[in-house]
């Protein structure tokens, strides 16, 4: 019997779609607390980019593909650019010249600290972290343009300062350096509340939080549009991303 291209296509896309299909499930079991809120099309969607991002770093391999998935769920899905994870960019440089298996070990080692001493057993001190966030977040993001770049590294330190210790001054400071003009340049944010919760949630969710797969609602709400003053688009980012996460901090401590 001869088996012909056409048939053998057939084959390998029927495998890709099981494939994706198996690390949707994965997903589901990795972080039931925040892939439960998806709808089974943005999580399929989600798991196509994340394939297609890993797939840049040469992994091709089932393992790999799954571990760096986890890695965008984790640290969030820009995480191998991100000013907070250095350790993650300075390992995937190396991926011309290290062969998958050993570069998703690599990945792994590096990242074990973040794991271990940042997030914490069970979460405790990320979802401590989420709470002091979403607290101040309650009480009111009142900076002045004055001075306002140490006070948003003064607040980083307060609501976590585990991460803080870990991720350096320097690096903190390009997070918000970057967060001032994403909101600048990309949304037209004037005010310093608004700038404020960029930088939040870039350090909340990761540096491309408003692109990421894995939040589907932050673009969708950052695609609105609003008469009077780009500000009041901050200030509905605000208003989803609070109820958005107290769900993600109950579903979590329930699991515990």
């Amino acid at each position: 019997m001869i088996i012909r291209a056409a048939q053998i296509k057939v084959f390998e896309d029927a495998a890709f779609e099981d494939f994706v299909a198996e690390l949707c499930l994965h997903c589901k079991e990795y972080s039931p607390d925040l892939i439960n809120i998806l709808s089974d099309e943005q999580l399929d969607a989600a798991v196509r980019k994340g394939i297609d991002r890993a797939k840049v770093y040469g992994f091709t391999n089932r393992g790999p593909i799954r571990f760096f998935i986890e890695m965008m769920i984790a640290f969030g899905s820009g995480f191998d650019s991100d000013p907070q994870y250095p350790w993650a960019a300075e390992t995937l440089a190396k991926h011309e010249e290290t062969e998958q298996m050993a570069l998703s070990e690599k990945l792994y080692e590096a990242a074990i600290p973040s794991f271990e001493k940042v997030f914490g057993e069970d979460a405790l001190h990320s979802n401590n972290a989420l709470r002091a966030m979403m607290n101040k977040m309650k009480t009111g993001l009142n900076f002045k343009r004055e001075n306002f770049k140490e006070e948003m590294l003064r607040l980083l330190k307060e609501i976590y300062p585990i991460k803080c210790k870990e991720v350096g001054d320097d690096n903190l400071r390009k997070l918000i350096r970057d967060g001032i003009a994403r909101g600048t340049e990309r949304y037209n944010f004037r005010n310093a509340r608004s700038m404020a919760l960029m930088i939040l949630m870039k350090f909340g969710l990761g540096h491309n939080f408003d692109t990421d797969p894995f939040h589907p609602w932050i673009s969708s709400t950052l695609k609105r549009e609003f008469q009077n003053s780009p500000d009041e688009l901050a200030e509905e980012l605000e208003k989803r991303a609070l109820p958005w996460f107290d769900a993600v901090l109950k579903k979590s401590e329930e699991s515990v």
